[in-house]
């Protein structure tokens, strides 16, 4: 028996592109540990939350609010559903859905990237990388198929500077000074340093200094400036 009925009206969050109700899903997704240590590095034990306060900062301030981001921060979820992007080049098991660990075929992945592209994950080509006596570690199938997601975009920002100074061995690292708007203490400031302390257990910036953000009229409407130095 029904005791009574009533219309709810509350705040609900919308597409901000379409203005349709969001509908909220759980999904598996790829993290990154900001915590675990990595195996087989014998200097795993100095967290990086502590590293990264050998960082100066200027305004001074900046310290405290880089270091606060980070240590709230367990886990960096890396992947996205996207129909473009840079996609995470993994064969997954069809029978067990267990990734494919196995640092020679990861190498083929790598190689096919260098020669095609990253976009030749989406051709059969990619398909042959598999031996054809390839098995699952975990359930011993033997039938595979390509991981859809693609990687988060700041992932490919933070990775670009990396990518940058081992095309080019004298380049200078590290830069002596980064300069970057107040919103990147969240994105560039956050994930560069993240990935190439991941990488090399060493500081990524000496220096780092949010110069601001100028709010420039042109013509009837507003323009948000920053400047952004590497």
């Amino acid at each position: 028996m029904l005791l009574h009925t009533e219309k709810l009206v509350h705040s609900y969050p919308h597409c901000w592109r379409c203005h349709n109700p969001i509908i909220f899903r759980a999904t598996e997704q790829w993290f990154i540990s900001m915590e675990a240590s990595m195996p087989g590095r014998r200097d795993a034990a100095q967290p990086y939350p502590r590293r990264r306060r050998e960082v100066k900062w200027d305004p001074a301030w900046g310290k405290e609010r880089m270091h606060n981001m980070i240590a709230t921060r367990p886990d960096w979820c890396i992947s996205r559903q996207r129909v473009w992007g840079v996609p995470i080049a993994v064969f997954l098991c069809k029978d067990c859905g267990k990734p494919l660990n196995d640092p020679a075929i990861n190498a083929k992945v790598a190689e096919l990237f260098a020669r095609s592209g990253a976009d030749s994950w989406y051709t059969p080509e990619a398909d042959t990388i598999l031996p054809t006596d390839t098995k699952c570690s975990n359930c011993n199938a033997s039938s595979f198929e390509r991981e859809t997601d693609i990687f988060d975009v700041w992932l490919e920002s933070g990775t670009s500077y990396m990518a940058l100074i081992d095309d080019e061995p004298s380049y200078p690292w590290p830069s002596d000074l980064y300069l970057e708007g107040g919103d990147q203490y969240r994105g560039w400031f956050s994930v560069f340093p993240a990935l190439r302390y991941g990488h090399t257990r060493q500081p990524a910036l000496p220096r780092g200094r949010d110069p601001g953000l100028d709010a420039r009229r042109e013509g009837t409407s507003h323009v948000q400036v920053s400047r952004q130095r590497r």
